[in-house]
Protein backbone atom coordinates (compact mmCIF):
# COMPACT_ATOMS: atom_id res chain seq x y z
CA UNK A 1 0.00 0.00 0.00
CA UNK A 2 1.32 3.41 -0.88
CA UNK A 3 2.23 5.41 2.19
CA UNK A 4 3.19 9.02 1.53
CA UNK A 5 3.13 12.42 3.27
CA UNK A 6 3.45 10.65 6.61
CA UNK A 7 4.29 13.83 8.48
CA UNK A 8 4.26 13.69 12.25
CA UNK A 9 1.88 16.46 13.22
CA UNK A 10 0.04 17.29 16.39
CA UNK A 11 -3.54 16.13 16.01
CA UNK A 12 -6.45 18.00 17.45
CA UNK A 13 -10.15 17.55 18.00
CA UNK A 14 -12.51 18.93 15.38
CA UNK A 15 -13.70 22.46 15.97
CA UNK A 16 -16.92 24.02 14.76
CA UNK A 17 -18.35 27.49 14.57
CA UNK A 18 -20.58 28.54 17.43
CA UNK A 19 -24.21 27.94 16.54
CA UNK A 20 -26.63 30.78 16.09
CA UNK A 21 -24.25 33.56 15.05
CA UNK A 22 -26.01 36.56 13.67
CA UNK A 23 -25.95 37.19 9.93
CA UNK A 24 -25.89 40.92 10.60
CA UNK A 25 -23.52 42.60 8.19
CA UNK A 26 -23.68 39.96 5.47
CA UNK A 27 -24.99 41.23 2.12
CA UNK A 28 -28.14 39.36 0.98
CA UNK A 29 -26.35 37.33 -1.69
CA UNK A 30 -23.94 35.97 0.93
CA UNK A 31 -26.40 35.09 3.71
CA UNK A 32 -26.24 31.45 2.67
CA UNK A 33 -22.56 31.46 3.65
CA UNK A 34 -23.88 30.94 7.15
CA UNK A 35 -23.92 27.22 6.42
CA UNK A 36 -20.19 27.17 7.16
CA UNK A 37 -21.08 27.90 10.80
CA UNK A 38 -22.34 24.31 11.00
CA UNK A 39 -19.35 22.59 9.44
CA UNK A 40 -16.56 20.98 11.43
CA UNK A 41 -12.91 21.70 10.72
CA UNK A 42 -9.54 21.16 12.29
CA UNK A 43 -8.89 23.82 14.94
CA UNK A 44 -6.40 25.76 12.80
CA UNK A 45 -8.68 25.63 9.76
CA UNK A 46 -11.75 26.60 11.75
CA UNK A 47 -9.96 29.58 13.26
CA UNK A 48 -8.74 30.65 9.81
CA UNK A 49 -12.21 30.47 8.23
CA UNK A 50 -13.93 32.10 11.21
CA UNK A 51 -11.52 35.02 11.12
CA UNK A 52 -12.09 35.64 7.39
CA UNK A 53 -15.85 35.17 7.80
CA UNK A 54 -15.98 37.68 10.65
CA UNK A 55 -13.92 40.12 8.60
CA UNK A 56 -16.52 40.01 5.83
CA UNK A 57 -19.42 40.40 8.27
CA UNK A 58 -17.71 43.42 9.79
CA UNK A 59 -16.73 44.91 6.40
CA UNK A 60 -19.47 43.82 3.97
CA UNK A 61 -18.38 46.39 1.35
CA UNK A 62 -14.76 45.24 1.36
CA UNK A 63 -13.63 43.65 -1.89
CA UNK A 64 -10.58 42.22 -0.14
CA UNK A 65 -12.63 40.67 2.67
CA UNK A 66 -14.99 38.94 0.23
CA UNK A 67 -12.16 37.78 -2.00
CA UNK A 68 -9.97 36.55 0.87
CA UNK A 69 -12.79 34.43 2.28
CA UNK A 70 -13.32 33.04 -1.23
CA UNK A 71 -9.64 32.10 -1.48
CA UNK A 72 -9.73 30.29 1.87
CA UNK A 73 -12.93 28.43 0.98
CA UNK A 74 -11.47 27.49 -2.41
CA UNK A 75 -8.41 26.15 -0.63
CA UNK A 76 -10.57 23.64 1.26
CA UNK A 77 -12.70 22.61 -1.71
CA UNK A 78 -15.78 24.67 -0.79
CA UNK A 79 -16.09 25.83 -4.37
CA UNK A 80 -19.75 26.89 -4.43
CA UNK A 81 -19.21 29.11 -1.39
CA UNK A 82 -15.99 30.46 -2.89
CA UNK A 83 -17.88 31.26 -6.10
CA UNK A 84 -20.36 33.41 -4.16
CA UNK A 85 -17.51 35.29 -2.48
CA UNK A 86 -15.70 35.95 -5.76
CA UNK A 87 -18.91 37.18 -7.39
CA UNK A 88 -19.36 39.57 -4.47
CA UNK A 89 -15.75 40.80 -4.78
CA UNK A 90 -16.08 41.23 -8.54
CA UNK A 91 -19.39 43.05 -8.11
CA UNK A 92 -17.67 45.51 -5.79
CA UNK A 93 -14.69 45.92 -8.12
CA UNK A 94 -15.51 44.82 -11.70
CA UNK A 95 -12.02 45.58 -13.03
CA UNK A 96 -10.22 43.34 -10.51
CA UNK A 97 -8.30 40.74 -12.52
CA UNK A 98 -7.67 38.30 -9.68
CA UNK A 99 -11.32 37.90 -8.66
CA UNK A 100 -12.41 37.27 -12.26
CA UNK A 101 -9.60 34.74 -12.64
CA UNK A 102 -10.35 32.95 -9.38
CA UNK A 103 -14.06 32.91 -10.24
CA UNK A 104 -13.32 31.22 -13.56
CA UNK A 105 -11.26 28.55 -11.83
CA UNK A 106 -13.86 27.59 -9.23
CA UNK A 107 -16.58 27.59 -11.89
CA UNK A 108 -14.51 25.06 -13.82
CA UNK A 109 -14.18 22.82 -10.76
CA UNK A 110 -17.94 22.71 -10.21
CA UNK A 111 -18.63 21.88 -13.86
CA UNK A 112 -19.56 25.33 -15.19
CA UNK A 113 -16.98 25.13 -17.95
CA UNK A 114 -18.58 27.64 -20.34
CA UNK A 115 -18.98 30.20 -17.55
CA UNK A 116 -15.38 29.53 -16.53
CA UNK A 117 -14.11 30.20 -20.05
CA UNK A 118 -16.09 33.44 -20.17
CA UNK A 119 -14.77 34.70 -16.84
CA UNK A 120 -11.15 33.84 -17.62
CA UNK A 121 -11.50 35.60 -20.98
CA UNK A 122 -12.91 38.55 -19.02
CA UNK A 123 -9.87 38.43 -16.74
CA UNK A 124 -7.52 38.46 -19.73
CA UNK A 125 -9.25 41.55 -21.11
CA UNK A 126 -8.43 43.24 -17.80
CA UNK A 127 -4.79 42.05 -17.85
CA UNK A 128 -3.56 40.20 -20.91
CA UNK A 129 -0.02 39.93 -19.51
CA UNK A 130 -0.84 37.26 -16.91
CA UNK A 131 0.24 34.24 -18.96
CA UNK A 132 -0.91 31.47 -16.53
CA UNK A 133 -4.49 32.64 -17.17
CA UNK A 134 -3.98 32.03 -20.88
CA UNK A 135 -2.71 28.52 -20.09
CA UNK A 136 -5.79 27.89 -17.94
CA UNK A 137 -8.04 29.14 -20.73
CA UNK A 138 -6.32 26.78 -23.17
CA UNK A 139 -6.85 23.85 -20.77
CA UNK A 140 -10.56 24.59 -20.50
CA UNK A 141 -10.91 24.92 -24.27
CA UNK A 142 -9.20 21.53 -24.59
CA UNK A 143 -11.74 20.04 -22.17
CA UNK A 144 -14.59 21.30 -24.36
CA UNK A 145 -13.02 19.73 -27.45
CA UNK A 146 -12.17 23.05 -29.13
CA UNK A 147 -8.71 21.96 -30.28
CA UNK A 148 -8.08 24.89 -32.63
CA UNK A 149 -8.75 27.55 -30.00
CA UNK A 150 -6.93 25.53 -27.35
CA UNK A 151 -3.82 25.24 -29.51
CA UNK A 152 -3.88 28.95 -30.29
CA UNK A 153 -4.14 29.81 -26.60
CA UNK A 154 -1.25 27.52 -25.63
CA UNK A 155 0.92 28.91 -28.42
CA UNK A 156 0.03 32.48 -27.43
CA UNK A 157 1.07 31.68 -23.85
CA UNK A 158 4.40 30.30 -25.04
CA UNK A 159 5.06 33.35 -27.20
CA UNK A 160 4.78 35.42 -24.05
CA UNK A 161 6.74 33.03 -21.83
CA UNK A 162 8.64 30.11 -23.37
CA UNK A 163 9.55 28.77 -19.91
CA UNK A 164 6.08 27.48 -19.01
CA UNK A 165 6.28 23.70 -18.72
CA UNK A 166 2.50 23.49 -18.24
CA UNK A 167 1.94 25.21 -21.60
CA UNK A 168 4.20 22.75 -23.42
CA UNK A 169 2.43 19.88 -21.65
CA UNK A 170 -0.99 21.20 -22.66
CA UNK A 171 0.12 21.80 -26.24
CA UNK A 172 1.43 18.23 -26.36
CA UNK A 173 -2.00 16.96 -25.31
CA UNK A 174 -3.64 18.92 -28.13
CA UNK A 175 -1.14 17.58 -30.67
CA UNK A 176 -1.63 14.04 -29.39
CA UNK A 177 -5.40 14.38 -29.66
CA UNK A 178 -4.87 15.35 -33.30
CA UNK A 179 -2.65 12.30 -33.87
CA UNK A 180 0.52 14.36 -34.41
CA UNK A 181 2.66 12.24 -32.11
CA UNK A 182 6.04 13.44 -33.39
CA UNK A 183 5.21 17.03 -32.48
CA UNK A 184 3.54 15.88 -29.27
CA UNK A 185 6.77 14.13 -28.22
CA UNK A 186 8.72 17.33 -28.83
CA UNK A 187 6.27 19.37 -26.77
CA UNK A 188 6.17 16.88 -23.88
CA UNK A 189 9.98 16.67 -23.96
CA UNK A 190 10.24 20.45 -23.63
CA UNK A 191 7.92 20.28 -20.62
CA UNK A 192 10.13 17.60 -19.03
CA UNK A 193 13.30 19.58 -19.77
CA UNK A 194 11.86 22.67 -18.09
CA UNK A 195 10.47 20.71 -15.12
CA UNK A 196 12.40 17.42 -14.72
CA UNK A 197 10.07 16.21 -11.94
CA UNK A 198 6.85 16.95 -13.85
CA UNK A 199 5.17 13.54 -13.42
CA UNK A 200 2.22 14.10 -15.76
CA UNK A 201 4.55 15.22 -18.56
CA UNK A 202 6.79 12.16 -18.18
CA UNK A 203 3.76 9.87 -18.26
CA UNK A 204 2.34 11.62 -21.33
CA UNK A 205 5.75 11.44 -23.02
CA UNK A 206 5.94 7.70 -22.28
CA UNK A 207 2.52 7.15 -23.87
CA UNK A 208 3.53 9.25 -26.90
CA UNK A 209 6.64 7.10 -27.38
CA UNK A 210 4.41 4.05 -27.13
CA UNK A 211 2.32 5.44 -29.99
CA UNK A 212 5.52 5.90 -32.00
CA UNK A 213 6.64 2.32 -31.31
CA UNK A 214 9.65 3.18 -29.12
CA UNK A 215 9.38 0.84 -26.08
CA UNK A 216 12.82 1.74 -24.71
CA UNK A 217 11.94 5.43 -24.45
CA UNK A 218 8.51 4.54 -23.11
CA UNK A 219 10.07 2.51 -20.27
CA UNK A 220 12.61 5.24 -19.55
CA UNK A 221 9.94 7.85 -18.91
CA UNK A 222 7.62 5.47 -17.07
CA UNK A 223 10.52 4.76 -14.71
CA UNK A 224 10.98 8.50 -14.16
CA UNK A 225 7.24 8.89 -13.65
CA UNK A 226 7.31 6.19 -10.98
CA UNK A 227 10.07 8.03 -9.13
CA UNK A 228 8.58 11.53 -9.29
CA UNK A 229 4.82 11.02 -9.25
CA UNK A 230 4.53 12.17 -5.64
CA UNK A 231 6.73 15.22 -6.20
CA UNK A 232 5.23 18.72 -6.27
CA UNK A 233 4.26 19.62 -9.81
CA UNK A 234 5.33 22.86 -11.55
CA UNK A 235 4.06 25.88 -9.62
CA UNK A 236 3.82 28.36 -12.49
CA UNK A 237 0.70 30.25 -11.46
CA UNK A 238 1.52 32.78 -8.70
CA UNK A 239 -2.14 33.59 -8.02
CA UNK A 240 -3.10 29.94 -7.58
CA UNK A 241 0.02 29.41 -5.48
CA UNK A 242 -1.22 32.21 -3.24
CA UNK A 243 -4.45 30.26 -2.67
CA UNK A 244 -2.55 27.04 -1.98
CA UNK A 245 -0.34 28.84 0.52
CA UNK A 246 -3.42 29.38 2.69
CA UNK A 247 -3.92 25.64 3.15
CA UNK A 248 -3.74 24.55 6.78
CA UNK A 249 -5.86 21.39 6.87
CA UNK A 250 -6.05 17.66 6.39
CA UNK A 251 -2.48 16.65 7.16
CA UNK A 252 -2.96 16.27 10.89
CA UNK A 253 -5.78 13.75 10.39
CA UNK A 254 -3.81 12.04 7.65
CA UNK A 255 -0.74 11.66 9.85
CA UNK A 256 -2.82 10.32 12.74
CA UNK A 257 -4.65 7.90 10.43
CA UNK A 258 -1.37 6.61 9.03
CA UNK A 259 -0.08 5.86 12.51
CA UNK A 260 -3.29 4.06 13.44
CA UNK A 261 -3.10 2.03 10.24
CA UNK A 262 0.45 0.93 11.04
CA UNK A 263 -0.75 -0.15 14.49
CA UNK A 264 -3.49 -2.28 12.93
CA UNK A 265 -6.30 -0.09 14.31
CA UNK A 266 -8.39 -0.27 11.17
CA UNK A 267 -11.64 1.36 12.30
CA UNK A 268 -9.86 4.22 14.03
CA UNK A 269 -7.67 4.79 10.96
CA UNK A 270 -10.75 4.90 8.73
CA UNK A 271 -12.33 7.58 10.91
CA UNK A 272 -9.24 9.79 10.65
CA UNK A 273 -8.79 9.27 6.90
CA UNK A 274 -12.46 10.12 6.37
CA UNK A 275 -11.93 13.26 8.42
CA UNK A 276 -8.95 14.15 6.21
CA UNK A 277 -10.94 13.84 2.97
CA UNK A 278 -13.77 15.92 4.41
CA UNK A 279 -11.27 18.72 4.92
CA UNK A 280 -9.50 18.07 1.63
CA UNK A 281 -11.56 15.93 -0.79
CA UNK A 282 -8.69 15.96 -3.30
CA UNK A 283 -6.27 14.09 -1.02
CA UNK A 284 -5.74 11.07 -3.27
CA UNK A 285 -3.48 9.27 -0.80
CA UNK A 286 -6.23 9.13 1.81
CA UNK A 287 -8.71 7.73 -0.73
CA UNK A 288 -6.18 5.07 -1.76
CA UNK A 289 -5.60 3.95 1.83
CA UNK A 290 -9.35 3.92 2.50
CA UNK A 291 -9.83 1.45 -0.38
CA UNK A 292 -7.57 -1.02 1.41
CA UNK A 293 -8.97 -0.39 4.89
CA UNK A 294 -12.62 -0.74 3.90
CA UNK A 295 -11.69 -3.83 1.91
CA UNK A 296 -10.11 -5.31 5.03
CA UNK A 297 -13.44 -4.87 6.85
CA UNK A 298 -15.41 -6.28 3.93
CA UNK A 299 -17.21 -2.97 3.37
CA UNK A 300 -17.09 -3.18 -0.40
CA UNK A 301 -19.44 -0.31 -1.25
CA UNK A 302 -17.39 2.19 0.75
CA UNK A 303 -14.16 0.84 -0.73
CA UNK A 304 -15.56 1.25 -4.24
CA UNK A 305 -16.61 4.84 -3.54
CA UNK A 306 -13.04 5.73 -2.59
CA UNK A 307 -11.67 3.77 -5.55
CA UNK A 308 -13.86 5.85 -7.88
CA UNK A 309 -12.78 9.06 -6.14
CA UNK A 310 -9.08 8.20 -6.26
CA UNK A 311 -9.04 7.25 -9.94
CA UNK A 312 -11.11 10.29 -10.90
CA UNK A 313 -8.70 12.60 -9.07
CA UNK A 314 -5.54 10.91 -10.38
CA UNK A 315 -5.84 8.08 -12.94
CA UNK A 316 -2.09 7.60 -12.68
CA UNK A 317 -2.11 6.30 -9.11
CA UNK A 318 -1.41 2.58 -9.56
CA UNK A 319 -2.00 1.69 -5.91
CA UNK A 320 -5.69 2.57 -6.28
CA UNK A 321 -6.15 -0.11 -8.96
CA UNK A 322 -3.98 -2.55 -6.99
CA UNK A 323 -5.92 -2.14 -3.73
CA UNK A 324 -9.20 -2.50 -5.60
CA UNK A 325 -7.86 -5.60 -7.36
CA UNK A 326 -7.11 -7.22 -3.99
CA UNK A 327 -10.71 -6.63 -2.92
CA UNK A 328 -12.04 -8.14 -6.16
CA UNK A 329 -9.72 -11.10 -5.61
CA UNK A 330 -11.18 -11.70 -2.15
CA UNK A 331 -14.65 -11.50 -3.71
CA UNK A 332 -13.62 -14.24 -6.20
CA UNK A 333 -14.24 -11.86 -9.11
CA UNK A 334 -11.27 -13.20 -11.03
CA UNK A 335 -11.79 -11.48 -14.38
CA UNK A 336 -12.40 -8.09 -12.77
CA UNK A 337 -9.36 -8.55 -10.53
CA UNK A 338 -7.22 -9.36 -13.58
CA UNK A 339 -8.48 -6.14 -15.19
CA UNK A 340 -7.65 -4.10 -12.07
CA UNK A 341 -4.11 -5.48 -11.75
CA UNK A 342 -3.58 -4.99 -15.49
CA UNK A 343 -4.65 -1.36 -15.09
CA UNK A 344 -2.19 -0.92 -12.22
CA UNK A 345 0.53 -2.21 -14.54
CA UNK A 346 -0.59 0.03 -17.39
CA UNK A 347 -0.03 2.96 -15.07
CA UNK A 348 3.22 1.57 -13.65
CA UNK A 349 4.77 -1.34 -15.58
CA UNK A 350 7.37 -1.73 -12.81
CA UNK A 351 4.89 -2.51 -10.02
CA UNK A 352 6.27 -5.83 -8.73
CA UNK A 353 3.35 -6.64 -6.41
CA UNK A 354 0.85 -6.14 -9.24
CA UNK A 355 2.90 -8.46 -11.48
CA UNK A 356 2.80 -11.09 -8.71
CA UNK A 357 -0.96 -10.86 -8.18
CA UNK A 358 -1.73 -10.87 -11.90
CA UNK A 359 0.66 -13.77 -12.47
CA UNK A 360 -0.96 -15.80 -9.69
CA UNK A 361 -4.42 -15.28 -11.19
CA UNK A 362 -3.24 -16.24 -14.66
CA UNK A 363 -1.56 -19.36 -13.28
CA UNK A 364 -4.73 -20.40 -11.49
CA UNK A 365 -6.70 -20.02 -14.72
CA UNK A 366 -4.37 -22.25 -16.77
CA UNK A 367 -2.47 -19.40 -18.41
CA UNK A 368 0.90 -20.43 -17.06
CA UNK A 369 3.12 -18.89 -19.74
CA UNK A 370 1.54 -15.49 -19.22
CA UNK A 371 1.84 -15.99 -15.47
CA UNK A 372 5.53 -16.84 -15.73
CA UNK A 373 6.17 -13.69 -17.75
CA UNK A 374 4.69 -11.57 -14.94
CA UNK A 375 6.63 -13.43 -12.24
CA UNK A 376 9.86 -12.78 -14.17
CA UNK A 377 8.96 -9.10 -14.57
CA UNK A 378 8.34 -8.91 -10.82
CA UNK A 379 11.80 -10.37 -10.23
CA UNK A 380 13.30 -7.88 -12.67
CA UNK A 381 11.78 -5.10 -10.56
CA UNK A 382 12.53 -6.75 -7.21
CA UNK A 383 15.07 -9.61 -7.39
CA UNK A 384 14.65 -10.18 -3.63
CA UNK A 385 10.97 -11.10 -3.96
CA UNK A 386 10.72 -14.56 -2.46
CA UNK A 387 7.02 -14.76 -3.30
CA UNK A 388 7.60 -14.11 -7.01
CA UNK A 389 10.38 -16.69 -7.11
CA UNK A 390 8.27 -19.32 -5.33
CA UNK A 391 5.28 -18.75 -7.61
CA UNK A 392 7.50 -18.88 -10.69
CA UNK A 393 9.02 -22.17 -9.51
CA UNK A 394 5.61 -23.67 -8.82
CA UNK A 395 4.34 -22.59 -12.24
CA UNK A 396 7.40 -24.10 -13.94
CA UNK A 397 6.56 -27.44 -12.32
CA UNK A 398 3.12 -27.22 -13.92
CA UNK A 399 4.64 -26.70 -17.36
CA UNK A 400 7.20 -29.48 -16.92
CA UNK A 401 10.28 -27.24 -16.71
CA UNK A 402 11.66 -29.01 -13.68
CA UNK A 403 15.31 -27.98 -13.79
CA UNK A 404 14.51 -24.28 -13.86
CA UNK A 405 11.86 -24.82 -11.21
CA UNK A 406 14.53 -26.39 -8.98
CA UNK A 407 16.87 -23.46 -9.61
CA UNK A 408 14.21 -20.92 -8.66
CA UNK A 409 12.84 -22.78 -5.64
CA UNK A 410 16.31 -23.44 -4.23
CA UNK A 411 16.59 -19.70 -3.64
CA UNK A 412 13.46 -19.61 -1.46
CA UNK A 413 14.56 -21.90 1.39
CA UNK A 414 17.38 -19.90 2.97
CA UNK A 415 15.00 -18.03 5.29
CA UNK A 416 13.67 -19.83 8.36
CA UNK A 417 10.06 -18.79 8.83
CA UNK A 418 6.55 -20.24 8.62
CA UNK A 419 6.76 -20.35 4.81
CA UNK A 420 10.00 -22.31 4.61
CA UNK A 421 8.41 -25.74 5.03
CA UNK A 422 6.08 -25.12 2.07
CA UNK A 423 8.98 -23.84 -0.05
CA UNK A 424 10.96 -27.00 0.76
CA UNK A 425 7.93 -29.17 0.02
CA UNK A 426 7.52 -27.56 -3.41
CA UNK A 427 11.25 -27.92 -4.13
CA UNK A 428 10.95 -31.61 -3.22
CA UNK A 429 8.07 -31.99 -5.70
CA UNK A 430 10.22 -30.43 -8.44
CA UNK A 431 13.02 -32.91 -7.70
CA UNK A 432 10.57 -35.81 -7.62
CA UNK A 433 9.05 -34.86 -11.00
CA UNK A 434 12.58 -34.52 -12.42
CA UNK A 435 13.40 -38.03 -11.18
CA UNK A 436 15.80 -36.84 -8.45
CA UNK A 437 14.34 -38.97 -5.65
CA UNK A 438 17.17 -38.66 -3.12
CA UNK A 439 17.07 -34.83 -3.08
CA UNK A 440 13.27 -35.08 -2.98
CA UNK A 441 13.46 -37.25 0.16
CA UNK A 442 16.02 -34.90 1.70
CA UNK A 443 13.88 -31.78 1.30
CA UNK A 444 10.71 -33.55 2.40
CA UNK A 445 12.44 -34.60 5.62
CA UNK A 446 13.70 -31.06 6.20
CA UNK A 447 10.25 -29.66 5.48
CA UNK A 448 8.57 -32.12 7.86
CA UNK A 449 11.00 -31.27 10.65
CA UNK A 450 10.48 -27.53 10.13
CA UNK A 451 6.71 -28.01 10.21
CA UNK A 452 6.89 -30.02 13.43
CA UNK A 453 9.18 -27.44 15.05
CA UNK A 454 6.62 -24.73 14.29
CA UNK A 455 3.71 -26.94 15.42
CA UNK A 456 2.21 -26.97 11.93
CA UNK A 457 0.77 -30.40 12.59
CA UNK A 458 -1.49 -30.74 9.55
CA UNK A 459 1.33 -29.82 7.17
CA UNK A 460 3.73 -32.14 9.01
CA UNK A 461 1.30 -35.05 8.57
CA UNK A 462 0.93 -34.28 4.88
CA UNK A 463 4.70 -34.18 4.45
CA UNK A 464 5.06 -37.53 6.20
CA UNK A 465 2.60 -39.05 3.73
CA UNK A 466 4.61 -37.62 0.84
CA UNK A 467 7.80 -39.00 2.37
CA UNK A 468 6.29 -42.46 2.58
CA UNK A 469 5.15 -42.32 -1.05
CA UNK A 470 8.50 -41.12 -2.39
CA UNK A 471 10.33 -43.71 -0.25
CA UNK A 472 8.22 -46.48 -1.83
CA UNK A 473 8.93 -45.03 -5.27
CA UNK A 474 12.67 -45.03 -4.53
CA UNK A 475 12.60 -48.65 -3.29
CA UNK A 476 10.72 -49.76 -6.40
CA UNK A 477 13.53 -48.57 -8.66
Amino acid sequence: MQVAWRFVLTTCLAWSFARGQSTTGLPPELVWLRQIEHEEFEPAVGKQIRHAYDQLRNQPQSTEAAGKLGMILQCYGKYELAEACYRRALGLKPDAFRWAYYLGNVEAWIGKTRDAIGDIQRALKIDETYTPARVRLAELLFETGDMDQSRQAFEAALRRDARLASAYFGLGRVLGARGDWLQAVESFRRACDLAPRYAAAHYALAMAYKKLGDPAKMREHLEIYGRVKESPQPAEDPLMNEVKSLYMGGLSQFAKASGLMREGKTKEAIAEFESAVRVNPRMVMAHVDLIALYGKLGQIQQAEEHYRSATALDPGWGEAYYNWGLILLRQHQTDDAITAFSEALRVNPYYADAHIQLGALLDETARSKGAQRHFRLALDDNPASREARFLLGRSLIRTGEFNEAIAQLSKTIDVDDEKTAVCMQTLAVAHQRAGNLNPALHFLELARDRARARKMDQLAAQLQEQLDQVSKEALAR
